[in-house]
């Protein structure tokens, strides 16, 4: 229990201090302070998360790789936290402002995806006792499997991460007047000094201790505005109001459709989502915690049509100015500095929990799989260490390399991520792990197809968009807020849904097909081909030989000669005797006089 009443403690003394700051910037304004003063609250968030990594500090293997001895209820608040990332946050009122109904209908589907994740994803995977996720694929379908599960996992959280950074540099940069690129360096230092000291248990225990913050900062602006409206402060009235189904532009059906499968399958398979709920020491954690978990993330989602409402009312344009429908919220309403700069810095403090558990993660499948799996298979607890700590500075080196280049927007590198999440993991996670007859070629061949599709749309798309719309159909390459256009006139953002389609269908028919009995199947077809063979002939022929069209005339001659052809009938059945006439004796006795008949043939 030890733990779970420090995690307890430290969330507690994080508020405290959280909400006496807050006080402080109240009173400031009140007071007509130097604005300067109230603007450096968001470093509080900072701080706490320094204090938090520091805490959190080992050298042991279990903290630094599985997240240490986490107690069942610190897994359900860690899980809420990591799910609130600055991305989901800021999309959430956005897609609810842009596609009214619709956007509300892509939060449902990221709330199934993280209830997918927690109770039916993870528990899977923890029964392995594995390290990793990818180690749980190689445990169950081989060392190949493995492998490319590790690929799937870092081509997955790179882009993340690189989103990311990117939003939370740009809105840091908003708020303390730093340049967007050197407010994205001091993040990630902080990460990543906090990651390198104690790994995945600092990560885990960053979601626990931020998450409440998080979950208050976002409530707070929108429950002030509902005071105007009602008795209580209601930060989801925005659900109630008629405007929120209102959709501001006009986004294809199938846009939304794609949108929402690749959103619900690539939150269900998301490496960082998965950490928290599986790598407790002492247990499975409880349902009723992961349920607290999940019912906590989709509870703060549920305010973003609030956000959307209202932002409207105040005259944002979220087409235009995405990011200032919840950055600009407070002041375009007429809010205090206090909802201003706690809403800041709970979106700072999401970002920290974002990258802090993808770059735990991604070190540690470097560390554990590809290293300990694929070059030195009995290298020492140390010496993975080591290595997971080393890239950790590799990774974030490709994010800044990934940053500094402009691959992409920000809503693009997020939904390239989900789509190498749905499209890679995906079909053998969800449907391959609860399959008997999937095989080991089978699961290779699902994460490789759906891989490979996905990947290639983007870079090709991204890229070579001239040769890619002449030569390989990929459409009128049009740029949008998920990418440039790829194969099926779908956004690369959204090229997961392909990939998933075509993984699973892999997976099906390498499983499937060669438990097949093929001689009875071929035996079968040809009867059923035989069978429409004739009856396609029978069709052909009745066709062919139209009905006679018969004349007056014409039907009367064959009346006539039908009639003079015709045996005589035979006489009635009443005039025949029942036993005779009997043919009579060819040799008769003597004495005998009736007449002789012969009988015929004899």
């Amino acid at each position: 229990m030890a733990g779970e009443i420090r995690l307890g403690t430290m969330a507690t003394i994080a508020m405290l201090v959280v909400l006496a700051s807050l006080g402080l910037v109240d009173a400031l304004d009140r007071f007509g302070a130097w604005p300067v003063l109230p603007a450096l609250f968001p470093i509080v968030p900072l701080a706490i998360a320094a204090v938090v990594a520091v805490l959190m500090r080992s050298l042991d293997f279990d903290d630094i790789l599985r997240g240490g001895n986490i107690q069942s209820s610190g897994v359900g608040w860690a899980l809420g936290g990591t799910a609130l990332s600055t991305v989901v946050l800021v999309a959430s009122p956005v897609g609810t402002a842009l596609g009214g109904g619709r956007g509300i209908l892509l939060i449902a589907a990221f709330v199934v995806g993280l209830a997918l994740a927690s109770l039916l994803v993870a528990p899977a995977l923890r029964s392995t006792r594995a390290t990793t996720l990818a180690e749980a694929c190689g445990a169950r379908f081989g060392a190949t499997t493995r492998a490319l599960a590790a690929f799937a996992v870092m081509l997955t959280l790179l882009p993340l991460l690189a989103a990311e950074t990117t939003l939370v540099g740009t809105i840091a940069s908003r708020m303390l007047g730093l340049s967007p690129r050197l407010a994205e360096d001091v993040i990630l230092a902080l990460v990543a000094l906090g990651c390198i000291a104690g790994g995945l248990r600092a990560a885990i225990a960053l979601a626990a201790v931020l998450g409440p913050i998080v979950a208050l900062s976002y409530l707070v602006p929108v429950a002030a505005v509902s005071l105007g409206e009602t008795w209580l402060p209601m930060p989801w009235i925005g659900l109630v109001e008629p405007g929120t189904l209102t959709a501001a532009s006009r986004i294809p059906n199938f846009v939304i459709v794609a949108f929402a499968i690749s959103l619900a399958v690539g939150v269900a398979v998301m490496p960082s989502l998965l950490f928290p709920a599986w790598t407790a020491a002492k247990g499975l954690p409880t349902r009723r915690h992961l349920l607290l978990g999940v019912g906590f993330a989709a509870a703060i989602l549920l305010a973003a049509p609030s956000y959307a409402v209202y932002g409207r009312l105040a005259g944002i344009d979220a087409a235009g100015d995405p990011l200032g429908l919840v950055v600009n919220f407070p002041n375009r309403v007429g809010l205090s500095a206090m909802p201003a700069v706690m809403l800041i810095g709970g979106l700072l403090s999401a970002a920290l929990i974002t990258i802090a558990m993808a770059l735990a993660t991604t070190a540690t499948t470097i560390g554990q799989d590809l290293y300990g799996g694929l070059l030195e298979r009995r290298a020492p607890a140390g010496r993975r260490i080591f290595i997971t700590r080393l890239g950790m500075i590799l990774v974030i080196g490709a994010i800044l390399g990934i940053n500094r280049l402009s691959l992409g927007s920000v809503a693009m590198l997020a939904g390239v991520s989900l789509s190498i999440a749905a499209a890679s993991l995906g079909p053998l996670l969800l449907v391959g792990w609860r399959l008997a007859a999937t095989t080991r070629t089978a699961a290779v061949a699902a994460i490789a197809v759906g891989l490979w599709l996905t990947v290639a749309d983007v870079l090709l798309a991204r890229f070579a968009p001239a040769f890619s719309s002449a030569y390989l159909g990929m459409g009128t390459v049009t740029p949008t807020v998920l990418g440039p256009t790829g194969w099926f006139g779908l956004p690369v953002g959204l090229s997961g849904l392909i990939g998933l389609v075509c993984g699973l269908a892999t997976l099906l028919a390498v499983s499937l097909l060669p438990g097949i009995h093929w001689p009875l199947v071929w035996l079968r077809l040809r009867y059923l081909a035989r069978r429409l063979k004739r009856k396609f002939a029978d069709w052909r022929q009745r066709i062919a030989t139209p009905p006679p069209v018969a004349t007056a005339e014409a039907a009367a001659e064959p009346v006539i000669a039908e009639a003079e052809s015709a045996p005589e009938a035979p006489p009635p059945a009443a005039d025949i005797p029942m036993f005779g006439p009997f043919p009579e004796l060819e040799n008769p006795a003597p004495g005998d006089t009736r007449t002789i008949r012969h009988l015929p043939g004899v």
